[in-house]
């Protein structure tokens, strides 16, 4: 009896550590690493957006007040964390030409955005005329959970089984 309890427990140990590897696997790309959540209320990761430069990848988080974490690219070190009050998603929101603002969709029906001046950590609110993109209509957008970089070197993901991490994959080398 002890030695099928064993054989049980061991072939369940093969079938659950075959089962993560497998969540960590990308076609074409191997793991790099993971990003784990910060500390805050509702560590859920809801959806990224990339810098267009490629410098840092956001993180949205929680809600009400919504967690902002920006992450260097390549070394996947945390940049700068702002608590937002209430709750956006990042479909509407972008990064200024220059990389020195990062504008953050105030509301659905609403024309204005947060500033973040991510050199001297200001938030403020401005009018969207006041943006680079101005007034353009906005349009609903489904949630960005995964992406890749402009060049498909990096594949970022939000981890399925556990949604407060965010994985990190790298294309292999031919």
């Amino acid at each position: 009896m002890k030695r099928l309890i064993a054989l049980v427990g061991i072939a369940m140990f093969f079938f659950m550590s075959g089962n993560l590897s497998a969540q960590y696997a990308k076609d074409g790309y191997q793991f790099d690493s993971k990003i784990k959540a910060p500390r805050v209320r509702r560590p859920v990761a809801h959806e990224l957006l990339l810098d267009p430069n490629e410098r840092f990848i956001v993180v949205s988080y929680s809600s009400k007040p919504t967690v902002v974490v920006l992450y260097e690219m390549e070394t996947w070190k945390e940049l700068g964390t702002y608590n937002i009050p209430g709750w956006f998603d990042l479909s509407n929101s972008f990064v200024g030409p220059l990389g020195k603002f990062l504008f953050l969709d105030f509301a659905r029906y609403s024309s204005k955005y947060r500033r973040i001046n991510l050199e001297t950590q200001v938030i403020d609110t401005v009018e969207c005329y006041d943006t680079p993109k101005g007034c353009v209509p906005k349009e609903g957008g489904v949630p960005q959970k995964e992406l890749y970089t402009k060049d498909k070197t990096y594949y970022f993901s939000i981890n399925k089984k556990n949604r407060r991490d965010i994985l990190i994959f790298k294309r292999r080398e031919e």
